[in-house]
């Protein structure tokens, strides 16, 4: 049985991999409208994608919680941007 502990440290780690996965994706997509290069919109895209699989991933783990959602909102946006870029 895990404790209080562990279980709280596990939710943080999600959600900082789940940060990383959309702050990456945030950056791919300002290289891409900055460089737009069809390198730069294929690492985007695939930054979106991962970012996406980070945030199934978190919601399956623990819901749709307060920080998830916002993750969420962040990573939303940064799709409506490379969806811009065609």
């Amino acid at each position: 049985m895990e404790n209080h502990t562990e279980h709280s440290w596990k939710e943080d780690q999600l959600i900082a991999q789940l940060h990383n996965s959309v702050d990456n994706a945030f950056d791919a997509v300002g290289q891409a409208h900055t460089n737009p290069t069809e390198e730069k919109r294929q690492d985007a895209r695939e930054k979106i994608q991962h970012a996406e699989r980070s945030f199934k991933n978190a919601v399956e783990a623990r819901g749709e919680i307060e920080p998830i959602i916002r993750l969420k909102e962040q990573l939303f946006k940064s799709k409506e941007s490379y969806q811009k870029l065609h």
